[in-house]
């Protein structure tokens, strides 16, 4: 079982990389999309990279690190620690751009919340009570908007990709 536990880490931590290199990469095009909108077109496109990339990863464990006997808990444990890996370089990057490059981002982003929820005629009183919460510092908006909110869409990613990975036969040539 240790050694098990030792290859989905080893698999999800070389993964875990590449997917965190493609959301930061992701990332700086949803921030440059600000100025030019083809560019944040562009980054919206490339949300399909994930459960790509999701999917590939599967596969690639499924048959190197678990000899092609990947069960649905595992294929989940995966996806959890991979997402969770990736999420670690993505929240480095967007705590440097939160913090130091531009502080106004979040009062920006729960400024435009605050309006939309103005719009939607949600009720003056739960309206109000949003108002006068308190903007989140930049590492717990960090923490929850960007690690738990990766890690939650891995988990629910992989319970539709998990299926389609652990059975995916790719074609031998002859």
């Amino acid at each position: 079982m240790e050694s098990n536990n030792n290859q989905i880490l080893h698999y999800t931590m070389q993964a875990g990389l590449v997917l965190g290199i493609f959301w930061v990469f992701k990332y700086l095009l949803v921030i440059f999309g600000e100025l030019h909108p083809l560019i944040s077109f562009t980054g919206t496109i490339l949300g399909i990279g994930t459960p790509l990339l999701l999917f590939y990863s599967l596969v690639k464990y499924n048959r190197e690190g678990a000899n092609g006997e990947m069960r649905f808990g595992q294929g989940i444990q995966f996806s959890i620690l991979l997402f969770f890996f990736a999420s670690l370089l993505e929240s480095l990057v967007v705590l440097l751009h939160v913090k130091w490059i531009d502080p106004l981002f979040i009062g920006s982003i729960y400024d435009a919340m605050m309006e939309m929820a103005s719009q939607l005629s949600i009720g003056k009183e739960l309206t109000a009570q949003l108002a006068e919460q308190p903007l989140p510092e930049a590492v717990t908006y960090v923490f929850s908007n960007v690690i738990m909110a990766d890690v939650f869409l891995g988990l629910i990613l992989s319970l539709f990709i998990v299926p389609a990975a652990m059975h995916f036969k790719r074609k031998e040539t002859a």
